[in-house]
């Protein structure tokens, strides 16, 4: 028999060695067709499955975090990156990967065995912290509750016990406040957030587009443009900014066409 050549023929050797349980060699088989096709999403997936029963979780969870970028649409990816990195102790990080995956049956039921685990981590990660960046974390824990009013309370809190208002911790928890106040429909404060964050770090893409959406409302066109093309600079293809950039160039277009007419 001939010696595998593709990348798919690969895959095949590797996985009729898993049909034997030797993954050892399914995973040196996944490594040769990755040196074929090194972004051959389904032999990251098997090498990653390979490695997790070889006990090399680190390798594991890089292989299907890697996946999971190739192909979204995989669920594989996601629930084996989820698996290693709950092995290794990670289980937020398992949590937050296993949020992203498509639906699927056996993800859920996974889902619903980690959350307690990734909520007891997460509470004593918060409680090991101290000053400002403990009332962040628990500010941000209101914010993913949609407690928004309470959030911003503990935001401001934690804003105060900061050494300097433009220290990055600081400008963190503006940029939050900002995300409070979008979520509250009050852009005005939350163009005077951005703006504040904006002085110090004017790259910052989180503040560009929250400015860029509280200034459609607040209908300053022009400006909100200029942030849309801002971030497209920093993000290229941001699918929020380029929708901004279509709908809101548009708008500017038309009103700069009405001003020439008149």
């Amino acid at each position: 028999m001939a010696a595998p050549q593709s990348a798919d023929e690969w895959k095949l050797k590797g996985n009729e060695a898993v049909k034997k349980g030797d993954h050892a060699a399914a995973a040196e088989s996944y490594t040769k067709g990755l040196e074929v096709e090194p972004d051959h999403a389904i032999l990251l997936s098997n090498r990653s499955l390979s490695f997790l029963k070889l006990g090399k979780l680190e390798e594991a969870a890089v292989d299907a975090q890697r996946c999971t970028v190739l192909r979204p649409d995989f669920m594989k990816g996601f629930l084996r990156g989820a698996m290693a990195l709950r092995q290794l102790g990670r289980p937020q990080e398992a949590m937050e990967l296993i949020k992203r995956s498509p639906k699927d049956a056996e993800i859920e039921k996974f889902a619903a065995e980690l959350k307690p685990e990734a909520e007891e981590a997460e509470k004593k990660r918060i409680a090991s912290l101290g000053g400002a960046e403990k009332k962040k974390e628990e500010a941000n824990a209101l914010f993913k509750k949609g407690m928004f009013e309470q959030a911003l309370e503990v935001y401001t809190a934690a804003l105060k016990l900061c050494k300097t208002p433009t220290d990055e911790l600081a400008l963190t928890i503006r940029n939050n406040r900002a995300g409070c106040y979008a979520q509250l429909s009050d852009f005005h404060r939350v163009v005077e957030e951005t703006n504040f964050v904006l002085e110090s770090q004017p790259d910052n893409a989180k503040a560009l587009m929250r400015r860029m959406q509280a200034l459609e409302p607040l209908e300053k066109y022009e400006k909100a443009l200029e942030d849309a093309r801002h971030v497209l600079r920093l993000v290229p293809g941001n699918d929020l900014a380029n929708q901004m950039q279509h709908r809101i160039g548009k708008v500017v277009r038309d009103q700069q066409r009405n001003v020439g007419g008149a």
